[in-house]
């Protein structure tokens, strides 16, 4: 099992390609320094069509960062590293919504 470390961006970016540019080019490779880690994938949201009654949601990015267990996320989240991403967040181009943080174990069925 692996620990993952998700970012879920819920709302619009003024700029939607600008914030993923500045995402995938500025804020990733600081994230790539963070110790421990492993992966990280960007789901971004997509327009999708579901014959079945669901309720769908608002998320334009959900950011995932792995970890290969749960002491290592907490050793990156409280290494300087996580504290050059947090200070990055300045130089993000403006969301407006709700941005949210969760960590999850994950156990792959198949």
């Amino acid at each position: 099992m692996s620990c993952s470390y998700f970012v879920r961006y819920r709302g619009t970016p003024e700029d939607p390609q600008r914030f993923l540019e500045h995402y995938r080019k500025k804020h990733g490779p600081i994230m790539r320094t963070y110790p421990g880690i492993t992966a990280c994938r960007l789901h971004v949201g997509t327009p999708w069509v579901d014959p079945v009654a669901v309720t769908p949601e608002n998320v334009f990015l959900l950011a995932e960062l792995e970890f290969p267990s749960i002491e290592a996320l907490n050793a990156a989240l409280a290494s300087e590293m996580r504290q050059r991403s947090r200070a990055d967040f300045v130089n993000f181009p403006r969301f407006d919504g709700e941005i949210t943080h969760q960590a999850v174990i994950t156990e792959t069925l198949f």
